[in-house]
């Protein structure tokens, strides 16, 4: 089994910005939405699948468990596509992801799920 995790690395002036309670899961959102990682962390897990489109952080999924840690939900569709299958297929499918916030290295931690290989 394998779990893949991703880290983007956050600017100070971002870490500030998440010092708010009540702003920090908003906050955390933008970052997450405005970053290529949640595209790079399902790519990773769904490889070889067909083509990777519309990820996207599912709205009001991020909830903290802890100060620093968490889960979030993550939408995403997969196109199979073969001229010699006569295949054209797009399913849609959502993915939980942890999260951990390290405000001393500056970076967001993601891992996916398992994948039973």
């Amino acid at each position: 089994m394998t779990r893949y995790t991703e880290k983007l690395k956050i600017t100070a002036e971002e870490i500030g910005q998440m010092t708010d309670s009540e702003q920090k899961p908003k906050q955390l959102e933008h970052i997450l939405s405005e970053s290529k990682i949640l595209y790079t962390i399902i790519l990773n897990y769904e490889y070889g699948k067909g083509n990777l489109q519309n990820v996207k952080l599912l709205k009001d999924s991020l909830v903290f468990k802890s100060e620093n840690s968490g889960v979030l939900s993550v939408s995403y569709d997969i196109n199979e596509f073969s001229v010699c299958a006569a295949i054209d297929f797009t399913g849609a499918y959502r993915m939980s992801l942890d999260f951990e916030l390290d405000i001393s290295k500056g970076e967001i931690s993601l891992t996916g799920e398992e994948r039973y290989d």
